[in-house]
């Protein structure tokens, strides 16, 4: 293996689980839109709630005490504010819990309850403090609010007949994978302030914000079928986290990447053939359902989102839910990979990758999907953008030189040992620019061959 340290944290199983599990939240984090309810209603239809997670207590910070003062409390406890609103946030704080035996069943806690219990502290508050104040009172408000919001739009969602998630092992499979769920559920409006949210999460949201679509969504079959092709791809996704819970309980070093290339890429023409007769009126049971249900991630959701018409890009494309999906995963994971090289989360306003190419002088059959798992899910630093017969485009980390450098040159020597020296692979980072995105520097950074 390439003697680099870029490389060796990456291909590290922590590391590795921790990236294509985001890249699998990020994968499915629309299932929900995949439905009549979606584009019909889509105003007044929240998708990323479908987990219902606060009304099972599954919050991942409330777990079962999702009881409105306890939010309000760890709001003001956990919330990173500045020195006079963070004395503010402590001393609301500690009248609640002074007067907590006051109150009623804590489930019956309204807004009349908190603007009381404010009135009597905003009496305490000196001169110098009312701005600060006003800020932690507008929290406190704001969290009850949303809170209420959110288990009033959980119960609609989970009353839903039949069943919105027609596999119960999804909701299973998530909570075992509160980082996956986490992005799922927290891509809208939900209780928890901004900086309670995990950074995946501020990340999906921010680049979220530069894939901009306009029109309005549609679906290209029947309401009663979206709701078939939502059960099978619920199937298929719990069948996956089935198989990664029960090997990430014997420890994160036991998924490698032959376990993940399995759960993303696994693909079969049978497979793909049965979809397709499906989408024709064909009924799926027994042994052919059985297959269907190993397909991997990206190829089920492929299949699946294509349903839905979302309307145009910018530049007059029509997109559907795969590719906004897709768009997506390739600057989430890549930024993700960068973070957790550098060891810090980047700026949110303007997150940026670059677009690696690998060249070949020669290419043989299945050369070019041997790099891609290599970058893809050996070392997860991208998603292929694009090919040709003897090149392949990823999006890719945007390093500062002293990082890119060896990691490319590390790269080449792993690519030589699958490919060969004598096909002289060239790697080449250039910018990769996007709308809302700065140019970066007009340079390339080019390994030695």
């Amino acid at each position: 293996m390439a003697q680099c340290e870029a490389l060796r944290l990456l291909g590290s199983p922590e590391v590795r689980n921790a990236i294509l599990l985001n890249e699998i939240g990020v994968l499915i984090h629309d299932f929900a839109k995949l439905s009549a309810e979606f584009v019909s209603g889509q105003d007044a239809f929240s998708p990323h709630l479908v987990l219902h997670r606060l009304i099972r207590g599954k919050d991942p910070f409330l777990g079962h005490d999702v009881r409105p003062r306890s939010a309000i409390r760890l709001a003001l406890r956990d919330c990173q504010l500045p020195a006079e609103e963070r004395t503010m946030a402590d001393l609301l704080a500690e009248e609640m819990s002074a007067v907590e035996h006051e109150e009623r069943p804590l489930s019956d806690f309204h807004s009349a309850d908190l603007q009381a219990v404010l009135h009597r502290v905003q009496g305490l508050v000196p001169p110098d403090y009312q701005g600060a104040w006003k800020r932690i009172a507008l929290l406190a408000r704001g969290v009850l609010t949303d809170l209420m919001w959110q288990m009033e739009q959980e119960e609609r969602i989970a009353s839903i007949e039949p069943p919105f998630v027609g596999a119960r092992g999804l909701l299973d499979g998530l909570d075992e994978l509160p980082f996956v769920a986490d992005l799922v559920e927290m891509g809208g409006r939900t209780w928890h302030p901004e900086s309670l949210l995990p950074p995946e999460v501020r990340l999906s949201r921010t680049i979220h914000r530069q894939q901009e679509i306009g029109g309005e969504p549609d679906a290209c079959c029947q309401a009663e079928h979206l709701a078939d092709v939502r059960r099978i791809l619920c199937e298929v996704l719990a069948n996956q986290f089935l198989e990664i819970n029960n090997i990430r309980k014997d420890g994160p070093g036991d998924l490698g990447s032959w376990f993940w290339k399995s759960r993303l890429y696994a693909r079969s023409e049978e497979g793909i053939s049965l979809l397709n007769s499906f989408d024709r009126g064909a009924r799926l049971e027994g042994e052919q359902r059985e297959t269907v249900k190993w397909l991997g991630v990206r190829s089920i959701t492929r299949w699946a989102y294509a349903k839905i018409s979302l309307g145009t890009s910018g530049d007059g494309r029509r997109i559907d839910l795969w590719d906004h999906c897709w768009a997506l995963c390739g600057p989430y994971k890549s930024i993700t990979a960068r973070a957790l090289i550098e060891g810090q989360w980047p700026e949110w306003d303007q997150p940026s990758c670059w677009t690696l190419r690998v060249g070949l002088r020669r290419s043989e059959p299945g050369t070019l999907d041997s790099i891609k798992g290599l970058i893809e899910v050996e070392y997860p630093l991208g998603n292929e953008l694009r090919r040709t017969a003897s090149e392949i485009h990823f999006s890719f980390p945007r390093l500062e030189d002293e990082i890119a450098i060896p990691l490319l040159e590390g790269l080449t020597e792993e690519i030589d040992l699958i490919v060969g020296k004598n096909a002289q692979p060239e790697l080449t980072l250039a910018p990769s620019l996007g709308k809302d995105q700065d140019p970066l520097p007009a340079r390339e950074v080019a390994t030695p061959v």
